[in-house]
């Protein structure tokens, strides 16, 4: 077998792993996000940006094992990592193909864990919104007059908020 196609099963069973990864600190973040947890949110989210940083890497690396693997098989281009296989030899296009259906299958479902989660944030901001909104319009009393004109209860209520978010 090649070496670069060993460098390539590698780099995409590196790939898938930090997949499931990222899939669990997703799992973690609905956790959060279900139960309001502010401050880990925050911390949860800086450590996606990292994963999604260090994936990037990991992409760069498979996209240039890629390229060295066309180049040692004097291939001009594939579209796909399934037409790259028609070229390789039968073991290796099996495992790669077996990578392949792990990681598309991962990637599903964090996309399908991600539209929930920010489904849920959606939510939550709708409802701070709307408590924002019922504390703001509160109003004051209002002014009203007794007999001898004098102004009772001019007091206003000043809003909570100076913004609203």
């Amino acid at each position: 077998m090649l070496k670069s196609v060993e460098q390539l099963i590698l780099a995409l069973t590196k790939e898938y792993e930090m997949y499931k990864d990222y899939f669990e600190v997703a799992k973690k973040k609905k956790e959060i996000i279900i139960n309001g947890h502010v401050k880990e949110l925050d911390h949860i989210t800086k450590i996606e940006q990292d994963m999604i940083m260090t994936m990037g890497k990991i992409d760069h690396i498979r996209t240039s094992i890629i390229g060295n693997l066309l180049m040692e098989l004097n291939i001009k281009s594939v579209d796909s990592l399934t037409e790259l296989t028609e070229y390789l030899p039968e073991q290796a296009a099996s495992k790669i193909m077996d990578i392949k259906e792990k990681l598309e299958m991962i990637i599903k479902q964090i996309k399908d864990l991600n539209d929930l989660n920010s489904s849920l944030i959606k939510q939550s901001l709708e409802y701070i919104d709307f408590n924002m909104n019922l504390m703001m319009s509160l109003e004051a009393k209002g002014s009203t007059y007794g007999s001898n004109a004098d102004e009772k209860d001019l007091k206003q209520r000043s809003s909570v908020f100076d913004v609203k978010i």
